[in-house]
């Protein structure tokens, strides 16, 4: 590998990264981790992972992660009660850090815990229960033998069904509002979600007689002690007893994106829709990536209106937003690109060679192909999902950062009503 000796050639990865052996990497938009191993121009990189397998990726696709000295806890013996507060059962720290941390049993058998972000400021103390969902500090809770399920002796209590814990009534949110605050808490933070944790900010009750029973649930998405995003669900239940979620918003800052946590997070939640008898959830993308996201995740068109091209206004910021207006929108950019690079009057820049005229020719016919099926019936077998339209013009291999194709440039940051349905 080049900066070796003899070496002529040094892959960049993600965001132009030097990559060399040795170096920790992850494979940008999965969990995947490893160390570098070698690589050559010809076949990329080569990486042995964590998980016992060795392949060579191409240098893109990587992102080299700064290896951290894994530091084990420092146990303060329970007598000494200015360093374990309210008899807690354990007391961390990390040199170079600095804040600290401790746990202790509550009466019911489970973890309750402070962090304190500054040892020198006692104002900067938190707690709250199973504080230990940030991973850095699961991992001295874990190593301490330390868990959330109660101690030996007392029976574990089961997942609660969000058909008990959406309100059915008014009653309901006045006399349990406490409790499905509690009971959302205790289900989700004590996860670790593809190193990442949440923190619950909110998760609020609320029922009305025109639209039944809903609760909101806000939670900060955190990572080795700094927020990492934020995520919004909203929990309904209608007036006949339908129960379902709006997946409303969620979005991480640029460092933490393609690491996960979405694939992670929704997962273990879609696990738990399924269990409680939800009927399906719905989305709204709006943000950059959402739009591709969805459909790329078997989301579907709510209904004909959301995906009919010849049913909306023909101007308006949010006509453009939608799917099919986008996608007539690049097909005539495509068709007037062609015919400049045919007749020879392309301006600088825009000239094709006749590889790339004929990728180009094959994806306006693909998109072409869509655009008609689109004039079917509705519920017309043919009647192409989000995701036909997110794969026009696809080839394994395709970036969508540097090299998008048709597909992704339409889906992307598009607006559209989606559903998948879960019974």
């Amino acid at each position: 590998m080049g900066r070796e000796a003899g070496g002529d050639w040094q892959p960049r990865g993600w965001h132009g990264r030097w990559i060399e052996i040795g170096d920790r990497v992850q494979l940008v938009g999965f969990g995947r981790t490893g160390t570098v191993s070698g690589a050559s121009r010809r076949r990329g990189v080569g990486v042995q992972w964590d998980d016992g397998g060795t392949t060579t990726v191409a240098p893109h696709r990587l992102k080299v992660i700064e290896s951290t000295p894994y530091t084990p806890p420092r146990h303060v013996p329970e007598a000494d009660s200015t360093a374990t507060p309210d008899g807690a059962a354990a007391y961390f720290s990390r040199p170079g850090h600095p804040g600290d941390a401790w746990v202790r049993y509550d009466e019911s058998g489970d973890l309750d815990g402070w962090i304190r972000y500054n040892r020198d400021d006692p104002s900067t103390i938190s707690r709250y229960r199973e504080v230990f969902n940030d991973p850095a500090w699961r991992r001295d809770v874990d190593a301490m033998g330390l868990r959330e399920a109660p101690p030996p002796g007392t029976t574990s209590p089961a997942r609660p069904s969000l058909a008990d814990l959406i309100p059915a009534s008014r009653d309901d949110v006045h006399n349990r509002g406490g409790e499905i605050t509690e009971a959302f808490r205790r289900e989700l933070q004590h996860h670790n979600y593809a190193g990442f944790g949440v923190v619950i900010d909110l998760a609020d009750s609320s029922y009305s007689e025109e639209f039944g029973g809903t609760v909101t649930l806000d939670a900060k998405v955190v990572k080795n002690g700094r927020k990492a995003g934020q995520t919004t669900r909203i929990f309904h239940r209608d007036l006949d007893g339908s129960l379902w979620v709006s997946h409303d918003y969620l979005k991480m800052e640029d460092e933490y994106q393609g690491q996960g946590f979405a694939s992670a997070w929704n997962g273990h939640l879609e696990g738990w829709y399924r269990e409680s008898g939800l009927e399906r959830i719905e989305i709204q993308p709006g943000l950059s990536a959402g739009g591709y996201v969805w459909a790329m995740n078997g989301y579907v068109w709510f209904d004909g209106y959301e995906a009919g091209p010849f049913m909306l206004p023909a101007e308006g910021s949010e006509h453009r937003k939608k799917p099919v207006p986008r996608l007539m929108g690049e097909i005539d950019a495509l068709e007037r690109l062609l015919a400049v690079n045919r007749d020879g009057s392309a301006p600088a820049g825009y000239g094709l060679t006749d590889d790339e005229m004929e990728q180009e020719q094959a994806e306006l016919e693909a998109a072409r192909a869509i655009l008609e099926r689109l004039r079917l019936p509705f519920h017309d077998p043919a009647y192409p999902s989000p995701r036909d339209i997110a794969l026009i013009g696809w080839k394994p291999g395709r970036d969508r950062k540097n090299d998008p194709w048709l597909g992704h440039r339409v889906m992307a940051g598009s607006n559209w009503r989606g559903v998948k349905w879960l019974t």
